[in-house]
């Protein structure tokens, strides 16, 4: 079962400002240019980054869960109402799964955080201290943390480099939730993109924390730093806390996957490591069960053991 871990809904104008829908764009127009798609992005716009439900719901054809927020930043220029993502989720609640985001920077974030868990049926937490300009070794923000830890929700973060100009890259560090992982043990942590451009820190924090995965999201784009990644999370071995995300719009799941088998192009007749098959499968269709298990619940009896 394919379960893609990171998606967003969100549009500009109502959720986006003109600065970040444009710098949105300049970093989009650059991938493509990277992928040979400059005919492509001629025809792109201040709406390139845009995620509305059908476009969402289209680009999900090939998963069979599909976990989907939006954030809320607006330090960034972006914000997304949560009750947007429960009232879309509940159009097609066979196959997605609606997480939050709280700005932790507001002062009643943990009252926000319990109403989206009990009140609109959201399932997980989405924060980006370099969006929301939160510093993740902050004390005062522990009762949130604490919060998710006793709802049981899983938490997603945005650790590492972005485009918007306004995001502060100090708070972006992989590291800095060393001691979020530590003070709260039972909290299960993602790390979005693999940390990039943090991918060994990451890594060795994935090691030493029990509870702590990654998605690998937004790293294919960039051959030879996502290569070496994988390789360093195999030589550590924690390729089974890696899992199958897209960050759609930035990507849709088939480009991801596409990624990964290609990733060893870049080392092709060479005598460099290669990241074998079997752990590429895993990745796309088993290690999600140790992170999100309860994604198993409502499957047929049959289906679970199949999975298991």
């Amino acid at each position: 079962m394919i379960v893609d871990v990171h998606t967003h809904l969100t549009w500009y104008p109502d959720h986006t400002s003109e600065q970040f829908a444009a710098e949105a764009l300049a970093s989009k127009l650059v991938k493509l240019q990277q992928s040979g798609g400059e005919a492509y992005s001629a025809r792109l716009d201040l709406h390139s980054y845009d995620a509305r439900p059908d476009d969402h719901w289209a680009a999900s054809a090939s998963a069979d869960r599909v976990v989907v927020f939006g954030i809320q930043a607006r330090a960034t220029g972006i914000w997304v109402p949560n009750e947007l993502i429960a009232e879309y989720v509940a159009e097609h609640p066979e196959k997605l799964i609606g997480w939050c985001s709280v700005d932790p920077n507001e002062p009643d974030c943990v009252e926000q955080l319990e109403y989206c868990v009990s009140n609109l049926g959201l399932r997980g937490l989405k924060l980006g201290p370099t969006y929301q300009h939160f510093d993740p070794t902050d004390r005062k923000h522990w009762p949130l943390f604490a919060k998710a830890a006793e709802l049981g929700i899983p938490t997603i973060w945005h650790q590492g480099t972005t485009f918007p100009s306004a995001a502060r890259l100090r708070w972006a560090s992989p590291l800095q939730l060393e001691d979020v992982a530590m003070d709260f043990p039972d909290l299960r942590i993602i790390v979005a993109h693999l940390g990039h451009p943090w991918e060994e820190d990451l890594i060795a924090l994935l090691r030493k924390s029990p509870n702590m995965y990654a998605d690998i999201s937004a790293v294919h784009y960039r051959p030879w730093r996502y290569w070496q990644a994988m390789v360093t999370a195999m030589e550590y071995g924690v390729t089974h806390k890696l899992l199958l995300a897209s960050d759609f719009p930035s990507a849709t799941i088939e480009n991801v996957i596409a990624g990964l088998r290609n990733v060893n192009r870049i080392v092709e007749g060479t005598s460099f490591p290669k990241i074998p098959v079997e752990i590429q499968d895993r990745i796309i269709s088993e290690n999600w069960k140790a992170a999100l298990p309860e994604y198993l619940q409502g499957l047929p009896a049959d289906s679970v053991a199949a999975l298991s």
